[in-house]
């Protein structure tokens, strides 16, 4: 019976799995980052991002970012199901007592494939789905009377219930652990309106099927920034053992922690990983750009709402293979929705999160965008916009407008993907001269991709020259 039941939840899942392929691949005329053929005669060390979500369009049926709007917490903590594209993302720089290291990501993806629905269709079925959602759940969340904008996104909802088993949103979730030697990952994916994926406002909740990320309190006010998000706790496991015996740590350390979380099992189970990190911060979020309105391209046809925290404190446990460390560290995290980076334009960008040895942070990216000449010709070359945002220690942000940043690529790393080498940069110089940094980046270890529907480099990179430091780096579209 056992073996029958394990066999029928991988049916299952390679089901959802393919359900999800075909949705995004029907909806959006996916072309899984081919748009630009590599050219025979381009050497490896010169190749630039050529697509990440794949060929598709940005459409009047999703809700456009504009300028304007002004990103305002925690009531933007929420889901956006309007816009085309939505993530929430987490990366932390964990090290153990006797010094080990770990990169580890988390991330929810969200995608609007109602192409043709009514804007005010879609919102009404996802506020439909996430109050099916609280309910299976037994959620106490309650949404407040003065968030304006909330309500009226939400309203009606039971007016418009979907007709079909989905909302039309499709949810992907990312998973990544590196160690100095291994790398664990794992892709997940849920259709909206079922009730296994979900993001409420009070209490913060992301979920996709056990993964799990809760704030502590379940009602806070408008103002109260930090306090709807954390004091939270994170809790997933996943990944693959990548050997037949358990990964040997240098030391093992009981599994404790500050918030009376859940001893891990030493056990090794099915998935090879398993975390619980207490988070917590005292310093504000950063919107980015322009009171989160953050431009991708000069003439702003890419953009997006984005703000972050950069502040997060980190401390709890990670099993790997039957070992459990305990660790402590430096968190990051990220939510950014638009209606305009999920198409053929957006080619990928090059991200970086840093945390400064001197307190402050440092967020800097560029982005790769199709410009009109590439249209008509075999020219490989993008255009490229660079931005930063430098953060003080005690918080404050300072935008660093493109004359005044230079991030450069100085090395690149092979990556074989499906039987195809791709020139990965790696190695950069990132010199801001009115902060007087100048410093250079480099990998954590060698390898850091993550082979997903949308393949992608992820991972951990430490900090030399003008400052030192570790952070986390982003590279999509190779």
């Amino acid at each position: 019976m056992t073996n029958q039941l394990g066999s029928a939840n991988t049916t299952f899942l390679r089901f959802k799995a393919n359900i999800f392929l075909v949705l995004v691949a029907v909806c959006f005329t996916l072309s899984a980052c081919t748009e630009n053929p590599q050219d025979e005669n381009e050497t490896l060390g010169t190749s630039t991002p050529s697509g990440f979500f794949g060929n598709i369009q940005s459409s009047d049926a999703f809700t456009p970012v504009k300028r304007g709007y002004t990103v305002a917490l925690p009531r933007d903590h929420m889901s956006h199901p309007n816009f085309q594209l939505e993530w929430w993302y987490l990366t932390f720089v964990l090290s153990a007592e006797d010094g080990q290291e770990f990169g580890l990501q988390y991330t929810l993806f969200r995608f609007n494939t109602e192409l043709n629905a009514p804007s005010s269709v879609k919102a009404n079925a996802e506020s439909s789905a996430e109050g099916n959602a609280k309910s299976n759940f037994k959620s106490s969340a309650k949404s407040s009377a003065s968030h304006s904008f909330e309500h009226n996104l939400h309203t009606n909802a039971n007016n418009h219930i979907a007709r079909n088993w989905t909302n039309g949103q499709q949810w992907m979730g990312h998973a990544s652990l590196h160690t100095a030697e291994q790398h664990y990952f794992e892709e997940r994916f849920a259709s909206g309106g079922v009730g296994n994926v979900y993001v409420n406002q009070q209490p913060f909740t992301t979920v996709i099927d056990d993964w799990v990320w809760k704030a502590a309190q379940a009602e806070v006010q408008t103002g109260a920034e930090s306090k709807a998000m954390f004091p939270s706790v994170l809790t997933f496991a996943f990944g693959q053992s990548s050997t037949h015996h358990p990964v040997k740590t240098r030391e093992k350390i009981p599994a404790t922690s500050a918030y009376r979380l859940l001893e891990l099992n030493d056990a090794p189970s099915v998935s090879a990983v398993k975390i619980a990190l207490n988070l917590d911060t005292s310093k504000p979020f950063i919107k980015q750009g322009d009171n989160g309105y953050s431009k991708k391209t000069q003439d702003e046809r890419l953009r997006s709402y984005y703000y972050s925290q950069p502040f997060i404190n980190a401390e709890g446990t990670l099993n790997i293979e039957g070992n459990s460390v305990k660790v402590t560290g430096k968190g990051w995290f990220d939510h950014e929705w638009t209606s305009h980076l999920a198409n053929s334009e957006a080619m990928g960008w090059d991200w970086f999160s840093l945390h400064l040895d001197d307190g402050s942070k440092l967020m800097a990216f560029r982005m790769h965008a199709m410009n009109k000449n590439m249209k008509n010709s075999k020219s490989k070359h993008s255009e490229i916009f660079t931005t930063a945002s430098y953060i003080a220690k005690n918080g404050t942000k300072e935008t660093i407008e493109p004359a005044n940043v230079s991030i450069t690529p100085t090395a690149y790393e092979t990556i074989n993907e499906g039987g195809v080498a791709r020139a990965v940069p790696t190695i950069w110089r990132i010199q801001i001269p009115i902060k007087d940094i100048d410093v250079t980046t480099s990998p954590f270890k060698k390898g850091q991709w993550n082979h997903s529907l949308f393949p992608y480099y992820e991972g951990q990179v430490e900090i030399k020259g003008s400052h030192s430091g570790s952070g986390f780096m982003e590279l999509t579209g190779y």
